[in-house]
């Protein structure tokens, strides 16, 4: 019986132990989404003016028989380059395993991928015939424009060489604190909304509409991966912070249930001593 208690009681101490990691883990990762949660939102206001900008430029072009290279499919080619944003870290629930499937289900023979993130470079770098570009496996460190700008060129070097059909950024977006949805966006080439009166005219454009729909075009790529590899980290926080909430739910939970334990155990242990000293006490 003695070893029963000690052995619920060092149990007890464990997952008590744990949920003080567990405990730390939420209120970090409490902390981090919510300054990422009012960041995003502010960088989502600036990503819906440059998402109207380009339909408008883009539509104009079009008008104007301006056919850039990043607006078709290239024929030629029917390999797709894959762009997935996973974690770097754990403890993030489903959060990496969602991502690797979306792309597992997309995935033919041929297809290339370009990993964000170790988790995902981790679970793919060793699939045999995948060609990955592992040139920005970690740029998700510390999120700066300027290297999303270099990931950009980088991209739209690849396309403009034909090297594939399209580029398809695999990204997990975001919905509330609780829910969160893997999708797959087409970056390359450019899929807009046509607007059938645009508010600018030729004249406005600087030195022309080619010119300037261009540069339109690659600042809606950078934006656009910018805004979607916040959105993925965001989602990532939210998915960490809500394991974490579980996990100490259920440690609570546990250590519940296993001090009842410990106490009737306890008790059955007193109870017996006390049947014991009575019967002793009669059998003399």
């Amino acid at each position: 019986m003695a070893q029963n208690l000690n052995k619920v009681k060092r149990r007890i101490q464990t997952i008590e132990s744990t949920k003080k990691v567990t405990s730390a883990m939420k209120l970090v990762s409490s902390v981090k989404f919510s300054q990422l949660q009012r960041e995003f939102h502010a960088r989502d206001l600036y990503f819906n003016s440059i998402q109207e900008l380009t339909n408008n430029v883009l539509s104009a072009a079009k008008g104007e028989n301006v056919d850039g290279y990043y607006l078709n499919e290239n024929h030629n080619s029917e390999k797709i380059l894959y762009v997935v944003v996973t974690s770097s870290l754990g403890l993030c629930g489903s959060y990496n395993y969602n991502v690797i499937k979306t792309f597992t289900n997309l995935y033919k023979n041929g297809d290339e991928v370009l990993p964000i993130g170790t988790t995902g470079y981790n679970l793919l770098k060793n699939e045999k015939d995948l060609i990955i570009h592992d040139k920005f496996v970690n740029i998700m460190e510390n999120l700066e424009i300027s290297k999303i700008r270099i990931l950009e060129k980088y991209l739209f070097k690849l396309f403009k060489e034909k090297k594939f059909k399209k580029i398809v950024l695999i990204y997990t977006h975001y919905k509330n604190a609780i829910s969160f949805q893997v999708k797959s966006f087409d970056l390359l080439p450019i899929t807009f909304d046509l607007v059938e009166k645009t508010k600018l005219n030729p004249g406005d454009y600087d030195p022309n509409i080619a010119s300037f729909a261009h540069r339109v075009a690659k600042k809606f790529v950078v934006s656009t991966i910018y805004i979607k590899l916040f959105e993925s980290f965001l989602s990532e926080q939210a998915s960490r912070r809500n394991a974490m909430e579980n996990a100490d739910k259920n440690a609570s939970e546990l250590i519940d249930k296993l001090k009842i334990q410990f106490n009737k155990a306890r008790q059955a242990a007193i109870t017996q001593e006390i049947t014991e000293v009575v019967a002793g006490s009669l059998n003399k």
